[in-house]
């Protein structure tokens, strides 16, 4: 199991990149730039109190493992009258609006804070965003379930104080009871190019790239992502004349869960939605506890093309490339820091 060990050099044995600090963020404080950060002041070697971990390990498992809930739920309900009220008050919430997008108190509850020591969330920022810019939040992996995205959602307020951060989600979870409200609290929409161009007309966005495809991708020995040809995230950014375009790699996601079998992949790309299992700590649909290291890279700048401009869609090409370029330079950087100076990754 991948670990987040400190091992202080980078992937070629070069010293860390980044200073690690334990300070607690005041509340406005924006986190300074390359200091690796531990969420909530916690310290990496410091153990979670035992009763709030398990806590903190079933709200996840109940939320990352919803549908394997549901699913058995709705078995017992030909049996059970019990669960058959359970399903139809979850059914039932299918016809409450997902409003408010972005629900501030509902991101500071405290259970959220028991996930992050869950995972000694840490996090670095290269370089320090304009509050009064929009930018386009590409993140990777999405792994098996992108527990490493939702948290960080939670955490938005803090590391952005001055912005409003919006992010897209797959349309198939708006249509799950319990997971459709529980994503829009934290901030996303269905992930439709409308959707991404009015949120971009109130604030910054945020992407997982590499979709349902990167639930499919798990190694061993490397890290492996899905981008080559996402072209979708590069056209908008050019068509709305965002600020920049910002990486953002979760180390330690890709370990946290797993999903399958992998024969399921194709026909859930096709279908846009996902088919399998996940499986976690014990075979369980629990997260593992591993450390969960977040890191914003430094905007890519954004040329300023016509839509109608007969370059646009090469400029679609190079911006694309340049994200490609950046996320694997921003990866190298930063992977000795987490330990991972012998796990490379791999952008196809």
């Amino acid at each position: 199991m991948a670990g987040g060990k400190e091992n202080g050099t980078g992937a070629a044995g070069a010293p860390a990149h980044a200073r690690t600090s334990y300070l607690s963020l005041k509340p406005g404080e924006d986190p300074p730039p390359n200091v690796r950060i531990y969420s909530d002041g916690i310290k990496p070697d410091a153990p979670q109190n035992l009763f709030v971990k398990i806590l903190a390990g079933i709200t996840m498992s109940i939320y990352v493992g919803f549908m394997n809930y549901f699913m058995l739920m709705v078995i017992l309900s030909y049996w059970s009258r019990i669960c058959r009220y359970i399903v139809l008050a979850l059914l039932g919430t299918l016809a409450l609006p997902c409003k408010p997008v972005l629900w501030p108190a509902f991101n500071k509850l405290w259970i959220f804070k028991t996930w992050r020591h869950y995972f000694h969330y840490s996090f670095l920022i290269e370089e320090p965003l304009d509050p009064n810019k929009r930018y386009i939040f590409v993140e990777f992996p999405h792994g098996a379930f992108p527990i490493a995205p939702i948290v960080a959602g939670t955490l938005m307020q803090t590391l952005f104080p001055h912005m409003m951060i919006y992010s897209v989600a797959a349309s198939v979870v708006f249509y799950i009871p319990f997971w459709r409200h529980f994503i829009t609290w934290i901030g996303s929409v269905p992930a439709t190019p409308g959707n991404f161009k009015r949120l971009l007309k109130k604030g910054s966005v945020a992407v997982v790239v590499g979709g349902i495809a990167e639930m499919y991708m798990g190694h061993k020995k490397k890290e492996r992502i899905k981008l080559v040809g996402r072209r979708g995230f590069a056209r908008i950014a050019l068509e709305e004349q965002v600020d920049g375009i910002v990486c953002v790699y979760y180390f330690g996601q890709s370990q946290v869960l797993d999903f399958g079998p992998s024969w399921l992949a194709d026909v859930s790309r096709r279908m846009r939605t996902s088919f399998g299992y996940l499986t976690g700590w014990m075979g369980l649909p629990v997260p593992r506890p591993i450390p969960i290291y977040m890191v914003n890279g430094k905007p890519i700048p954004v040329p300023k093309v016509a839509r109608d401009s007969p370059a646009f869609d090469a400029e679609v090409d190079k911006l694309l490339e340049a994200t490609i370029t950046e996320l694997g330079e921003m990866y190298n950087r930063h992977r000795g820091e987490y330990g991972w100076g012998d796990r490379p990754l791999s952008i196809e």
